[in-house]
């Protein structure tokens, strides 16, 4: 009376039946009956969790049917236990001695980077405690478990109040460096080296380790001048001194991890090294010109490099024509100096050529020969230098894996990174001086706009037949006015980017084919850029949906089809060369334009921080002109939590955007008159040419062969 017992297999019993429920036996494991039905159990026992049951009807009172159904269960279950157990970190972790053994191995491998490049007694030895203070930043940044949300606006307070406020964007590319270089194929070897199970829990912690410590290395570096360190016969172990002695079981964590890569590398090598000299784990005698399209490809392929690569290509042969392209194995620390010391030796105007034609077709020192001495008006930017840096140190660590693998583990040979040139901005220097909307309204009122004539005629005002014609060279200039996007965005707009038939007609800059090469989507320079812009109803006002339909009446994909039909110079490039440096003239001979210390004038891309200065006003919502500008937002609400798109959608976000534009962007387009779309052909559209009238030659009309 009461209760009936319950006899279930695994488990193996119920104490007591829950009301309103009839339960029987079953001989099926892991399952109970309930009601004449089948249902599944197992008890769930975790650490720190109570014990608990875990039932999940099998909708069938068919034996066969729940024999099935149950075993399918159970082996999920043990399989998502499993994955629960990962989550739950029931790994094993790193010990105390483990941490103090990758902490000091990393530490020493930093320290002795410092110190050789500050006593080598080269150019840049001066500045070493220089270069780790602002490394040392990035690393201090890293150690913090938000990193990966990159710098807030907090922490670049907190620089500037230290007075490092000039070197933030130096310190920001330092961390893209150090994440970059701590691989986790090289944490894992370390891990593996101590015999300790390389899950994601123990590689993440390992970086974070070695991130501490060069943190401390670049803090401990900066007596590498000191008097008592200067006089030491192991300058390391002075700097080192207060950190104590490991004991003798990280000294032998220690020693793994050294000789983790050692062993192999006094293994007999594929290729002899020719030379004692030859700081990599074998000898390769291919020459570096011999490799950078095999290089190209690779980087290509792994996502690292995408687009023509063209810049890429010209950097390598650049170091192969200033290092003299000698064979890979040969190369050691001394030719990053070399290359570095190579750029700085060439003026802005330097032009590199080919391999096989140009200057790179001749001997380096015969070229610099030739060339006046360097001054500040035509010194190269410090900033091209470390981008050419940062290609190299790309291409070196790709080399790592093969060619420049050095033959003791973690060792950095080719070391590009550390010599990029620390950069303190003036805050008074610009590159170019933004456009005033006077000066764009000026080119809004030439013939381009108005009428003008045919072909290289646009911008002439003495046509007996004025027409505006439609094409990029009318629709950028105002698009960029009204949207401050780039010029590349613009240039490379597809057609299906437009979106004429939503309630808010809009633009989506985003990647596409047509800013690609080798049928790869490109034109993202970072996540913020991928945006969406509304229209202002001036564009909509003057016909530009029609010119859309027109042009994909046409069957063309991208919206300026003109800009795309030749490889050689495309976009942007080929916009500025058929019709913006006539639209420059025709401002310039009619206003006095602004130009830098440096003689030049406002660009394309001026034409975006007229836009972005509209809005510097008070009371200016910072989230929707970073959301407008395709800028990243700052702070952690605006990063993380402002989702007003996905809470309001797009529609409503979007009225509020071109509420935004066209309360502060002052509409100089008014005066135009709406036209009907007309287009020239293809190959003459936005050649828009001068608007100056040539000159009648002092002797026209004079005959110039001798009389007989």
């Amino acid at each position: 009376m009461g209760f009936r017992p319950v006899l279930v297999t695994r488990p193996t019993h119920i104490a007591g039946a829950h009301a309103g429920r009839s339960l029987s036996m079953s001989r099926i494991p892991f399952t109970i009956r309930i009601e004449g039905r089948y249902s599944f159990r197992r008890r769930i026992h975790f650490r720190n969790i109570i014990s608990k049951p875990l039932t999940l009807a099998l909708q069938t009172a068919d034996p066969a049917a729940a024999r099935e159904r149950v075993a399918i269960l159970s082996a999920r279950f043990v399989v998502v236990k499993s994955d629960v157990n990962k989550i739950l970190g029931f790994e094993r972790k790193l010990t105390g001695d483990e941490i103090e053994a990758i902490f000091r191995h990393k530490l020493e491998a930093e320290l002795q980077a410092y110190l050789s490049a500050g006593y080598e007694d080269e150019s840049w030895s001066s500045s070493v405690t220089d270069f780790a203070k602002e490394y040392g930043e990035a690393f201090r940044f890293l150690r913090h478990p938000d990193s990966r949300y990159g710098m807030t606006e907090e922490v670049h307070a907190e620089l500037v109040r230290r007075g490092l406020g000039p070197s933030i964007s130096t310190i920001e590319s330092y961390v893209e460096m150090i994440k970059n270089s701590l691989d986790s194929r090289d944490i894992i070897a370390v891990l593996n080296a101590m015999g300790i199970e390389e899950n994601e829990a123990n590689v993440a912690s390992a970086r974070t380790h070695m991130i501490r410590a060069g943190a401390t290395a670049s803090s401990l570096v900066q007596r590498m001048f000191d008097e008592d360190v200067l006089a030491s016969p192991n300058p390391l172990h002075t700097l080192t001194a207060d950190l104590g002695a490991p004991s003798a079981d990280v000294t032998a964590l220690i020693k793994k991890i050294s000789g983790q890569a050692t062993n192999a590398a006094v293994a007999p090598p594929e290729t002899a090294p020719t030379s004692q000299e030859c700081q990599f784990a074998i000898y390769d005698k291919r020459h570096f010109s011999e490799i950078i399209e095999d290089v190209l490809s690779e980087l290509k392929q792994d996502k690292i490099w995408k687009g023509d690569l063209k810049q890429q290509r010209r950097i390598m042969q650049s170091f192969a024509w200033i290092t003299g392209d000698r064979e890979l194995g040969s190369y050691d620390h001394r030719d990053v100096a070399r290359f570095k010391n190579g750029l700085k030796r060439l003026p802005t105007t330097f032009r590199f050529g080919s391999p096989s034609k140009g200057a790179m077709s001749r001997p380096f020192e015969e070229v610099i020969s030739e060339i006046d001495p360097i001054t500040p008006a035509n010194a190269r930017n410090l900033k091209t230098v470390n981008r050419d840096l940062s290609t190299m140190s790309t291409v070196a660590k790709h080399l790592a894996l093969t060619s420049w693998k050095p033959r003791i583990h973690n060792a950095l040979i080719m070391d590009f990174a550390s010599a990029t040139v620390t950069i303190q901005e003036r805050e008074d220097a610009e590159l170019r001086p933004p456009w005033k909307k006077e000066e764009l309204e000026c080119l809004f009122r030439s013939p381009l706009y108005q009428g003008g004539g045919a072909g290289k005629n646009r911008l002439k005002t003495d046509s007996l037949s004025p027409q505006v014609w439609h094409d990029a060279a009318y629709w950028a200039p105002l698009i960029w006015y009204y949207t401050h996007a780039c010029r590349e965005e613009i240039c490379g707009l597809e057609v299906a980017d437009v979106f004429a038939d939503h309630p808010v007609p809009h633009l989506s800059i985003r990647e596409n084919l047509t800013r690609g090469r080798d049928g790869e989507k490109a034109g993202e320079k970072r996540i913020a850029r991928r945006r969406k812009i509304p229209l202002h109803d001036e564009i909509l006002r003057l016909g530009f949906l029609d010119y859309v339909a027109a042009v994909r009446a046409e069957g063309h994909t991208a919206l300026f089809p003109e800009l795309y039909l030749f490889e050689s110079k495309r976009g942007g490039a080929q916009f500025y060369d058929r019709a913006w440096r006539y639209m420059v003239q025709w401002i310039t001979d009619r206003m006095e334009v602004e130009v830098n210390d440096k003689g030049k004038g406002p660009d394309i891309h001026s034409i975006r921080a007229l836009g972005s200065s509209f809005y510097e006003v008070d009371g200016v919502n910072e989230i929707m002109r970073a959301d407008i500008m395709g800028h990243a937002r700052t702070g952690t609400n605006a990063k993380h939590y402002s989702k007003r798109i996905k809470t309001e959608g797009l529609e409503i976000v979007l009225k509020e955007r071109l509420e935004f534009i066209q309360r502060y962007v002052p509409e100089i387009t008014l005066h135009l008159d709406p036209s009907p779309i007309r287009m020239l052909p293809i190959e003459v559209r936005s050649r828009v040419g001068s608007g100056r009238h040539r000159r009648i030659r002092s002797d026209a009309g004079v005959c110039k062969t001798p009389k007989a």
